[in-house]
């Protein structure tokens, strides 16, 4: 395992878990190929809590990178595997929120080409501001963070429930005298799964993009970038919150709170998608159909509750974010080359004026 955490309290939980992970994708691999095979998971610096409890229950967390090497293709479904990112776009001039909401609204209401989730999740739009204090240029601009809603569930979709397409595929391997395993899915399935895998990318880059022109119209001056954080960049790897090409990309906060682009530095080896979620109480349990994260149990299917059972790092007033992520890219160098103020938000918490 290589890693990149900042080794707070919800890291140092989820390390161990993270090398049980390791060691049956490992297994896996071995036994498809019928000969020694080896899996590496990175930790990245925002490593915390994931959303989605069968997720985690499948030994999988959020800010890290997931690589195994098979003779024989195989993909760990518990990954929930789908597609994430955020779009930056920048406006000609000053737009007022009420406008943009009106506008906002319109274009959700649409759901003709594509099933918007904006509102879901961690997901959120969001109206920016920024001052040029890092050098970028100064004026509005415009932030999504979604994922290819229209390929999570059901029988076309690649989350493993009980009516999706290669259900009937999936195999378990078990670590003997534990609630731990690894559910995948191999050979024609798996090579299957990854083609799909492998659209999302530019599909979900398309998804973001048709939204916020379709929004901001006359106000559209550029894009600025358009990057996944979740994903398979290639058959044998899984990013869950970790960027993969070396490229400009955004480092997400908490809500209210500034949002950072940055270039990366030198020897990329992968770079954080924002600061991840902790827990207060940093205890991890695996039973048999369920997880226990601090004192609350989960089941499969369920998510947990952002501010309630885990937090945004860094999401108090009191906090010195820019401090917070100079730390982050001591780790995985790069340098912040934009700072953007939200103005306002809409997510699963409503609209939210800062």
């Amino acid at each position: 395992m290589i890693n990149y955490t900042l080794n707070d309290p919800t890291q140092q939980m989820l390390l161990p878990h993270l090398e049980i992970t390791e060691a049956l994708l490992s297994r896996v691999a071995t036994k498809l190929s019928g000969r020694k095979k080896f899996a590496e998971i990175t930790a990245m610096p925002d490593l915390g809590i994931a959303h989605n409890c069968t997720r985690m229950m499948g030994g999988f967390f959020t800010g890290a990178r997931y690589m195994w090497d098979s003779d024989v293709p195989f993909i760990p479904v518990d990954a929930t595997i789908n597609v994430c990112g955020t779009a930056v776009f920048k406006l000609k001039s000053e737009i007022s929120v009420k406008e943009l909401l009106d506008r906002v609204e319109t274009v959700l209401a649409d759901r003709t080409r594509y099933t918007w989730n904006y509102m879901n999740g961690n997901h959120f739009i969001s109206l920016c501001y920024s001052t040029g204090e890092y050098g970028e240029e100064s004026g509005y601009y415009m932030i999504v963070h979604a994922s290819a809603n229209e390929f999570k569930n059901g029988p076309q979709g690649l989350y493993p429930n009980s009516d999706v397409w290669y259900y009937d595929d999936i195999q378990t391997e078990y670590l003997e005298g534990t609630a731990r395993y690894l559910r995948y899915i191999s050979g024609k399935s798996a090579e299957r799964f990854y083609d799909i895998a492998k659209m999302l990318i530019s599909f979900n880059e398309e998804r973001n993009r048709y939204f916020i022109k379709n929004v901001l119209q006359e106000y559209l001056d550029k894009e600025v970038l358009s990057i996944q954080h979740y994903g398979m960049p290639n058959s044998h790897t899984v990013c869950i919150g970790a960027h993969w090409k070396p490229t400009t990309y955004i480092l997400l906060t908490a809500p209210g709170r500034p949002i950072f682009i940055v270039e990366p530095g030198e020897n990329y080896d992968g770079s954080p998608h924002g600061l991840g979620l902790a827990v207060k109480n940093p205890h991890i349990k695996f039973a048999s159909g369920s997880i226990t994260i601090g004192n609350k149990t989960f089941h499969m299917g369920e998510s947990i509750n952002i501010g309630a059972d885990a937090f945004n790092r860094c999401s108090s007033s009191a906090d010195n974010i820019d401090n917070y992520v100079r730390s982050i890219l001591e780790i995985c160098p790069g340098k912040i080359i934009g700072k953007l103020n939200q103005i306002v938000s809409i997510s699963k918490d409503g609209i939210i004026v800062w």
